[in-house]
């Protein structure tokens, strides 16, 4: 301590030489090095969190915004349960508007069979590694629809107006689930490919046991009583598809081989209708009716298309069944499209690369971003109209599987293919 002492009495005796004038100048100096470093000490302690870097933008809904105004923009885009990431954003817009659009990420589990309820707001699913069904409400709140456990669902085939469904179980058992009325019934074994009549009183199926004599495609009560065999399928059940028509007229489509690459798919009655043939280019046909079944949404590929999908539609009901049979000009499959509620419009996941074989194999997709489109049916025009990417990385969403869109048409719902898991995008 010696050494201090020794220093202070050097600077009070250095002081003591210096003028009047000196001194002022000198203690002028010290305090506003003091005040200098004060200031500096409570910079640090209150406020440096409080002021952002200043001159950096990003594009929030189209708009190039200073990164320090983030939190107050955000707070008003934070609606109906829709979050976003209060980092630094990439150049993504918040609503669909042709380009790259935050994708919000609401289930991270496994969803199987998604479908919209009947409401035309929230999602139903199946979590296969729960055994549980869930509901998302408009808010992006995940609900569990009851508590009952079905283990080793292979698949769910939803009623039309979501309060049934049958499911296919692992160990070759079927079972009809009435969650209204927490009611089950059990279904022959032997039958496959289900799916409900338009007011949800029957189902319709292939029945197939070993003897592919007895191979049907039939109807029946959805208890699995009052069997009715519609069409014999005999070792042909491939070329069959028994999907309900909304409008009731059939219960599935027949295909019949008419050249290596053409086809005539001709819609099956209840009583043995002769109905007209669509003609059919390329293979691997798959269908969805529209919601007033009177069109046929499809898709097939083909050696000229590097066997990639690509998606047409056709008239498929009555006399004018076959007309208008139009190429909608995206490579993409059914399985990634959806109607509004109104069937005037088809909203579809596409593939942003062309990539060989993909229509053989879509799981050579999975690695492949995607842009959402939709299609006006009326006008045959074509909009991309979102570029998903998440929310917090910004990065593209790859391999979209089972979209859906709401009634309102102001949320569309998509898995991802190889995660399972859900996402949504806002459109208004």
């Amino acid at each position: 301590m010696n050494f201090i002492r020794d220093y202070i009495d050097k600077i009070i005796r250095w002081t003591e030489d210096l003028s009047d004038q000196q001194r002022r100048i000198l203690l002028a100096v010290v305090l506003l090095a003091v005040s200098v470093v004060m200031g500096f000490v409570i910079y640090w302690v209150f406020f440096r969190g409080l002021i952002a870097p200043q001159g950096e933008q990003v594009n929030v809904n189209g708009e190039l915004v200073d990164v320090a105004q983030l939190p107050d923009i955000l707070a008003n885009l934070n609606r109906e349960g829709v979050n976003i990431n209060e980092s630094i954003l990439p150049d993504i817009d918040v609503v669909a508007r042709g380009g790259e659009t935050f994708s919000q990420e609401l289930y991270t589990d496994e969803a199987v069979d998604i479908v919209l309820s009947a409401d035309g707001k929230n999602m139903q699913f199946y979590d296969p590694k729960t055994g549980q069904f869930y509901r998302i409400n408009a808010n992006g709140e995940v609900e569990l629809i009851n508590d009952k456990i079905f283990k080793g669902v292979q698949q769910v085939n939803w009623s039309n107006d979501t309060n049934k469904a049958v499911l296919q179980l692992e160990d070759g058992f079927n079972v009809m689930y009435d969650f209204e009325r927490d009611k089950q019934y059990t279904l022959h074994e032997d039958m496959e490919e289900f799916d409900f009549s338009p007011n949800d009183n029957q189902l319709s199926y292939k029945f197939l046991p070993g003897n592919t004599d007895e191979h049907w495609l039939g109807i029946s009560n959805i208890d699995g009583s009052g069997v009715l065999g519609i069409e014999p399928l005999g070792d042909n059940e491939n070329l069959v598809k028994a999907k309900w028509s909304p409008s009731g007229q059939s219960i599935g489509t027949v295909e019949k081989f008419d050249g290596a690459d053409t086809k005539k798919v001709t819609p099956i009655g209840f009583k043995g209708e002769n109905y007209k043939a669509i003609t059919v280019q390329g293979k691997g046909f798959d269908y969805n009716w529209s919601p007033d079944g009177k069109q046929m949404l499809y898709s097939t590929y083909s050696g000229t298309e590097n066997y990639t999908d690509s998606l047409s539609i056709v008239d498929a009901s009555g006399d004018a069944i076959g007309g208008n049979n139009i190429d909608l000009g995206i490579n993409t499959s059914v399985e990634k499209c959806t109607f509004n509620s109104s069937g005037s419009s088809v909203y579809c996941a596409v593939p942003t690369e062309t990539v060989v074989g993909s229509g053989i194999g879509p799981e050579k997709l999975y690695d492949v971003p995607h842009d959402i489109y939709k299609v006006d049916l009326n006008s045959g025009v074509s909009t991309k109209i979102a570029t998903p990417a998440d929310a917090t990385s910004g990065a593209l969403s790859k391999g979209i599987d089972q979209v859906m869109v709401t009634d309102e048409e102001d949320m569309l719902y998509y898995v991802e293919s190889e995660t399972g898991n859900i996402r949504r995008l806002l459109l208004k």
